[in-house]
């Protein structure tokens, strides 16, 4: 209720400008507050010195509202009263008790189409807060002016700022739009308001009212309401006498506790109760907008309706506010006759659906409260989620029509959610939901059906569809009959047909519950041919064989024939089948003789060129052949790959090199001297050259050995081969030592070439030729904590792998003193491994077993050439340790993230010589 300009042009035409410039006490009116002597200093009677001696004049006079104080004085026409109820709240109501023509209130806009009207009793209220105006406020001679020009209203509103209520009677062009509303444009009261006060100029605007605003104790409230005020869509607002029903023309409807407005954009409308013809008994909200052109007419090229329906409406309801929006008006003539696209061709039509449409119960799930203009406990709903029709003009897209959408039962069955349309393709709607019928002898079933409305100029199509197991399920909705059909498919061969009469009770379900359906001839059905045929007969002679139409008797008979004939044919498939089978085994076998042959053929062939050039290569004196037999390399068939010792070029050692692999992978080299071009070429190109090693590989995967080898593939060789193999690490993508060794029983416990025989040499020498499988058992790549090593080389090895299982440590045993003489670890199998060194007699110098759950994911070691000092710490941050002198170094193993301390191996004498510590999971 804010007109975007401020009332000063009225003011002026009203009163003279004229400054409060003195307090008032003499008369025992309360302290005004300064801001409020400002706002009512830009008002004057028709002398500057009126306004001072309204106020000067004041005395207080009855009233009650829970006021603190209520004032008024008197000068021939203008009445001046002033009302506090507390600090915060001051009003000054300036009444001008007479007839003036329409000042230069708004913009230009507004004032262009309401010039010529004439007020009767304007009151411009100037407060401090928002402020209502009740009867039992009003002094004898206000409640007479607004029982005279008010309608005798019980209550005016006025909001924070200037605001100016009058009772109008509208003239000019805007006067023709009113009444073609159907209004008579001299029974409305204005309400027209600005939360600014009034500057002193009509330039001042917005500075003006913030710097009033910072004087009022609650200026922050003053402030917003002057934001509020500047906004495009202020508007003006006219209301009827209470209890006041106004027929309206277009379209036509009666409204009840009316509201009209104009706003600065010039958009006029209208809310309010509703009722439509034919629907007395159903009350609607219903808010109405459309433009107004410069000359006041409106426009109705574009407008838009929303309505809120009662809970329980049906869509023959729609269809009357439908019919409702037809309108002779010329404007919309070329739309097809009203508010709704085409609506003049079928209407008719919508009509004699009626019956049919009031089988849709529309419910809307949130109806609106009810409303009472005046009556501050039911104001008017301005939340969308109450309003479920919407219309909109032809500048929409495919306007104008109707829409609404809501929660349906249909014919006794709940239909989820609706929405419907009306426009120039008429009345449609449809949605879709589960449903539970009985079908026939199928018993109760449930399955989507489509619920569809469709009513436009000669068509009227209503009613529901869908599937079941191949079969078409419809309903049909006619003037006053409902149809149902159900059509026999291949693979239930009965059809049901039925109709009743529409009634307001009518439930689809109870239909179909009083129909079995009738068996057709599966042979009359489209498509229904061979085994599916033969099923269909099956059908009808057993399971619906209590049905009527086509018979049991005479599906046995067709099913008869249909063995005859299959019979038959079968002893005729089967003798030419075994022909067939035996000339094509014969083909068979010899195809896969002739492959075999050709494989057989092909190996032999690469064989023997791969054995020539072994032959070459190794009586080859080159200073790579050399080398690689000086590093106890050996080729196959020729020799044995010997022990893998380092040898004086790592390039050639047993695990980094090997010929028969290298000519494999890479065949451009054959011909070449294999062992010549991995020395000076193939190295240094990142190629692999044996299955166990690929230095790039080796180099990338262990953290500790890029730092320590920074760019150098020759150095994370010469460790894998001093440290690598010993702790089990993984060379190469293709190969994991530790796994062959826990995949096969008969492989030596140990890892370090040093111990005769080990693991990687029984692969070498064994495992590789006879296809054993030597592969990873996992190819993660997540960062982890690969196996180290602490201690020195002496004593004999040892590996728990046997007591461990797989598992991790929970425990251990240990002798300690100036270094560990012995130690026995508890793995989660439940078994102690061996003792290593010189464990002693029990009781030990320290049993440690965890508590279950637990388990050890750090090792601090002190260690030099033999192990001097050990403490174990558990996922819980528990340690236990160190036990131990110290001597050696000290060092920190951590497992990977998320894992455990895994089977222990190491070297002992009659002391801890050595361990090999690793996680669970990757190696």
């Amino acid at each position: 209720m804010i007109v975007r300009k401020c009332l000063f042009k009225a003011c002026c035409m009203l009163l003279l400008a004229l400054a409060v410039q003195a307090p008032v006490h003499a008369n025992g009116v309360p302290d005004i507050k300064p801001a409020l002597k400002k706002m009512l200093g830009s008002l004057a009677t028709e002398t500057k010195q009126d306004l001072q001696k309204l106020v000067g004049a004041l005395r207080e006079t009855q009233c009650g509202g829970g006021l603190k104080g209520c004032y008024a004085a008197k000068l021939d026409a203008v009445q001046l009263y002033f009302y506090t109820s507390n600090n915060l709240q001051q009003t000054f109501i300036v009444v001008i008790d007479k007839d003036i023509p329409m000042p230069k209130l708004f913009s230009s806009k507004i004032q262009s189409v309401l010039g010529q009207s004439r007020l009767r009793s304007p009151m411009i209220s100037i407060s401090t807060s928002d402020f209502d105006l009740t009867a039992d406020r009003m002094p004898n001679d206000l409640k007479k002016i607004v029982n005279d020009s008010y309608f005798g209203v019980t209550s005016i509103p006025f909001s924070v700022g200037v605001q100016m209520a009058a009772r109008i009677n509208i003239g000019g062009e805007f006067k023709n739009t009113m009444e073609s509303f159907g209004i008579k444009a001299d029974q409305m009261t204005m309400r027209s308001a600005v939360v600014l006060p009034i500057p002193s100029d009509i330039t001042g605007g917005a500075g003006a009212a913030a710097g009033i605003a910072s004087d009022i104790a609650d200026g922050a409230t003053m402030t917003k309401a002057g934001v509020d005020a500047m906004k495009l869509e202020a508007f003006v607002e006219f209301q009827f006498a209470p209890g006041s029903r106004i027929p309206l023309l277009l379209p036509p409807v009666t409204l009840t506790d009316a509201t009209f407005f104009i706003n600065n954009n010039l958009t006029i409308g209208y809310k309010g109760n509703a009722s439509f013809q034919g629907l007395n008994d159903k009350k609607f909200l219903i808010q109405f907008q459309t433009p107004v052109q410069p000359t006041g007419a409106m426009d109705l090229a574009d407008f838009g309706y929303r309505i809120a329906t009662p809970a329980r409406f049906t869509m023959e309801d729609a269809a009357k506010i439908m019919i409702a929006m037809a309108t002779t008006d010329r404007r919309l003539t070329k739309y097809g006759g009203g508010f709704i696209g085409g609506i003049d061709k079928y209407k008719a039509d919508l009509l004699a659906a009626a019956k049919p449409l009031s089988m849709f119960q529309l419910d809307n799930p949130r109806p609106a409260p009810e409303y009472r203009f005046g009556d501050k406990t039911k104001p008017w709903p301005d939340d969308n989620k109450y309003y479920n029709i919407v219309s909109y003009g032809p500048l929409a897209t495919g306007g104008p029509y109707m829409s609404q959408g809501s929660a349906v039962g249909f014919l006794g069955q709940k239909i989820s959610w609706m929405d419907y349309t009306a426009g120039y393709n008429g009345l449609s709607g449809s949605t879709g939901n589960n449903i539970t019928l009985k079908l026939g002898p199928l018993g109760k079933v449930t399955f989507r059906m489509e619920t569809f409305a469709k009513v436009n100029q000669g068509t009227q199509e209503i009613g529901m569809s869908g599937n079941f197991a191949g079969q078409k399920v419809e309903v049909m909705l006619g003037t006053s009959k409902m149809t149902i059909s159900v059509n026999a498919s291949c693979v239930n061969p009965f059809e049901i047909k039925a109709s009743a009469d529409i009634t307001p009770t009518l439930n689809i379900a109870d239909v179909f519950e009083g129909h079995g359906g009738v068996n057709v001839d599966p042979a009359s059905i489209t498509g229904c041919v061979g085994k599916e045929l033969e099923a269909a007969y099956r059908k009808v002679a057993g399971e619906f064989q209590n049905l009527g139409g086509y018979s049991a008797a005479m599906a046995n008979a067709e099913l008869k024939k249909i063995d005859d004939a299959a019979n038959l044919v079968k002893k005729q498939a089967e003798e030419a089948a075994n022909k067939v089978a035996a000339e094509s085994k014969k083909a068979a076998e010899d195809a896969a003789r002739a492959a075999e042959k050709a494989a057989e053929d092909a190996r032999r062939q690469y064989e023997n060129t791969k054995n020539a050039a072994r032959d070459v290569a190794n009586k080859s004196v080159s200073a790579a052949t050399n080398a690689f037999k000086d590093a106890g390399n050996a080729f196959k068939r020729i020799g044995k790959k010997k022990k893998h010792k380092k040898g004086p070029d790592p390039k050639f050692a047993g695990s980094v090199f090997d010929w028969d692999y290298y000519y494999d992978h890479y065949p451009e080299f054959r011909g070449q001297d294999l062992a010549a071009h991995w020395r000076d070429k193939g190295f240094y190109e990142n190629r692999q050259g044996s299955l166990e090693f690929n230095p790039i590989y080796y180099y990338h995967r262990y953290a500790d050995v890029s730092a320590q080898c920074p760019g150098s593939l020759l150095c994370a060789t010469q460790h894998w081969l001093d440290y690598g193999i010993e702790m089990g690490r993984q060379g190469s993508a293709d190969f994991n030592v530790v796994d062959y060794m826990n995949r096969y029983a008969d492989v030596p416990r140990t890892l370090a070439p040093e111990d005769d025989p080990d693991a990687l040499e029984h692969w070498l020498t064994f495992g590789a030729d006879n296809g054993r499988d030597g592969s990873p058992n996992s190819k993660a790549s997540t960062p982890f904590s690969p196996p180290m090593r602490f201690g020195g080389r002496g004593g004999s090895p040892w590996n728990d792998a046997a007591q461990c299982q797989s598992s991790y440590v929970v425990g251990f045993r240990i002798r300690a003193n100036g270094r560990v003489d012995g130690i026995q670890f508890l793995y989660a199998s439940g078994q102690w491994g061996a003792p290593h060194g010189n464990l002693g007699n029990p009781p030990y110098t320290y049993e440690i077993v965890l508590p279950a759950g637990q388990y050890f994911t750090v090792a601090h070691i002190r260690s030099g050439d033999s192990v001097d000092a050990l403490g174990l710490i558990s996922n819980t941050g528990v340690g236990y340790g160190m036990f131990g002198g110290n001597g050696g170094t000290f060092a920190v193993y951590g497992v990977t993230a998320g894992e455990k301390l895994a089977c222990v191996t190491g070297r002992s004498a009659r002391n801890l010589d050595q361990f090999i510590f690793s996680s669970t999971g990757q190696r």
